[in-house]
């Protein structure tokens, strides 16, 4: 039962000054809808990518906002200037929103964390503008590969027998906790994890990082499930999802060569479908390739969640395929599937609107982790959380993606809620600053 505390601040003014937030790396705006639902009060979004600002000012002028949106790259956007522009002093603002771009930390990529060059002057902007606004609270999403991401990759080539062992920059969850040791010396707690968003009321399977950072000693820690669990609502369905789409958006072109297989596979079927030789002829090498085959070829299930949705609906390995239409979901389905309210309009090409639809943070989960943090920052405290149930059954296996540092003037003070394995940099003995509590799951 969720205990509350002492209101940090007094008074109807104040405490709407405690609920404005900035947004990083808005993209087409998901989590910032989320937020606003929440009750965030927008002040400002900052977005380089032009599509993606086009759509957050259709937004803005549908919902008649304030909102201040800024078509850059955060590294040029002074955050002093913008705090003077905002007419807020360092602490006044509740909540900075938004996570830097996935591509350094996805599983399918090279994996160079912030040694990759889209990632290297993100990081030390992004602590500037923690350090100059100071806010109450953080928030960052990210591809859960963020979190078992190490600060320097060497290549399986390269490890083994022969080769020297890793080095601690090298290991596992070193970008996560060279992450956590800069916000430390900021004066955040941070709490994280990786949460899949079905959990959520949102129809579509999603596991993503999210931290949780908050000024003082104590963490906020991630909200728990409203759905699919035992005594809560089922996960919700694509047919649920889908329900009420109006459609006279884009829908990405299949080849006629896709269109021939997807006619060979049943809804919620896939490659395993087809004959042996259809197999090897239409995959290649993929066919050989062990595991990570069952998006291939795939059809969705009326009566299942959605998987994730991404920036290609036409990909072979990755598709989107409606199961009653040999086609591609459209733009309005793929945004129904992600939770945007229906109507939300996207710009650019229709390829351009399926990725910043596929990119963005699903509004539903979105609003459940602002009102955690507005309820934090109103005093309320939840239990310690117990390890997540739903990783046993998960084929993510990534260790170490569950707990909260503490700020400490002399060291960190790490607490692991999952089970440590011997080859993460948790469990590294040369870290003697660190005091781990590991439960096993």
């Amino acid at each position: 039962m969720a205990v509350r505390r002492g209101d940090l601040r007094n008074g109807d003014d104040e405490m709407g000054q405690t609920r404005t937030m900035v947004s990083l790396f808005a993209g087409a705006g998901g989590m910032d809808i989320g937020l606003e639902n929440a009750g965030w009060n927008l002040l400002a979004q900052i977005e380089m990518d032009h599509d993606c600002a086009e759509t957050l000012r259709i937004r803005s002028q549908q919902t008649e906002s304030n909102v201040r949106i800024l078509e850059s790259r955060i590294e040029d956007v002074n955050p002093s200037e913008l705090m003077q522009s905002l007419d807020l002093r360092m602490g006044d603002l509740g909540l900075l929103a938004g996570g830097p771009p996935c591509q350094p930390f996805t599983t399918h990529g090279l994996r160079r964390a912030n040694k990759d060059p889209r990632a290297a002057s993100l990081f030390p902007s992004y602590f500037r503008y923690v350090a100059e606004f100071r806010p109450q609270s953080l928030l960052i999403e990210n591809v859960d590969g963020m979190l078992s991401a190490a600060l320097r990759h060497r290549p399986l080539s390269k490890r083994g027998k022969g080769f020297p062992p890793l080095a601690e920059d090298e290991q596992k969850g070193s970008f996560l906790r060279w992450f956590l040791e800069h916000l430390r010396k900021l004066g955040y707690t941070v709490s994280w994890g990786v949460m899949e968003a079905a959990d959520f009321g949102v129809p579509q399977l999603r596991q993503r990082a999210i931290l949780i950072g908050v000024c003082g000693d104590e963490p906020c820690y991630l909200p728990k499930s409203t759905h699919g669990r035992p005594g809560l609502p089922p996960y919700r369905t694509l047919r649920q999802g889908l329900k009420g789409v109006r459609d006279s958006s884009p829908v990405q072109p299949l080849s006629a060569r896709k269109r021939k297989v997807y006619r060979l596979i049943p809804p919620g079927g896939n490659w395993r479908n087809l004959r042996i030789e259809t197999r090897k002829r239409t995959m290649g090498a993929a066919y050989r390739a062990t595991g990570g085959k069952g998006g291939w070829w795939r059809r969705l299930s009326w009566d299942d969640p959605a998987p994730t949705v991404l920036g290609m609906p036409d990909h072979s390995s990755t598709g989107l395929i409606h199961p009653g239409e040999v086609r591609c979901l459209s733009v309005n389905e793929c945004a129904a599937l992600q939770s945007f309210p229906p109507g939300t309009m996207f710009t650019g090409r229709p390829r351009s609107q399926y990725q910043q639809i596929g990119n963005a943070v699903p509004p539903a989960l979105a609003e459940h982790l602002g009102r955690q943090i507005m309820q934090f920052l109103e005093g309320f405290r939840e239990p310690t959380p117990a390890p997540p149930e739903w990783r046993r059954a998960s084929a993510n296996r990534r260790i170490g993606t569950h707990g909260w540092t503490l700020p400490s003037r002399r060291r960190p003070s790490y607490h692991l809620i999952v089970k440590v394995r011997e080859d993460h940099i948790w469990a590294n003995a040369a870290v003697s600053v660190a005091k781990l509590e590991a439960f096993g799951t």
